[in-house]
């Protein structure tokens, strides 16, 4: 079964994809949670979470020839 997000995928080779991918939804969950709406703003930090420690598991020299 294919994941539903792919957090090993070239396009977050670059580190700077990798960080703003992680501000966006940590900075969406603090607006849902400012907004009162406490479900969505799990879901988002859940998310942000969820994408920090994935991109930390990575190896991402597979991506820049090894070096």
């Amino acid at each position: 079964m294919r994941p539903l997000i792919n957090f090993d995928h070239a396009f977050f080779a670059r580190p700077i994809r990798r960080y703003v991918t992680v501000a966006i939804c940590a900075l969406w969950g603090l607006f849902e949670l400012s907004t009162g709406a406490v479900l969505w703003a799990i879901i988002f930090l859940g998310l942000a979470g969820l994408a920090q420690w994935r991109f930390m598991q990575i190896d991402w020299t597979k991506y820049d020839g090894g070096s």
